[in-house]
């Protein structure tokens, strides 16, 4: 089994499982793929994004790297259209965008 462990109340427990299917889509949160202002600001990492190790492995699937590049693009092109850093961009219409090109997103997002 491909697994990793994470300390949860001072045990290690398998964090999960690559070698299962997920059970349906998952969402990715557009903060992982933009860095804290107070870090640096517009910077989009799309294929390096903030993720746990198990996570990463199901998302660095080019399917998926295709889909955090075009959010990435469309939020860029938000940015300077709208004369902002990418932190502040509107999370309304980035969504707006990402619809009119038929990306899926999350049901509660």
């Amino acid at each position: 089994m491909s697994a990793w462990g994470i300390v949860v109340d001072g045990r290690c427990v398998n964090e999960g499982n690559v070698e299962v299917d997920a059970a349906s889509p998952y969402p990715i949160s557009y903060h992982s793929i933009i860095p804290k202002g107070e870090e640096c600001t517009n910077l989009l990492v799309p294929v390096c994004l903030s993720s746990s190790h198990i996570a990463f492995g199901s998302i660095r699937m080019e399917s998926v790297f295709m889909v955090l590049g075009q959010s990435a693009a469309v939020a860029a092109s938000i940015s300077m259209s709208d004369q902002v850093t990418v932190q502040e961009v509107e999370y309304k219409k980035l969504k707006e965008r990402l619809l009119q090109v038929n990306q899926i997103l999350h049901p509660r997002l």
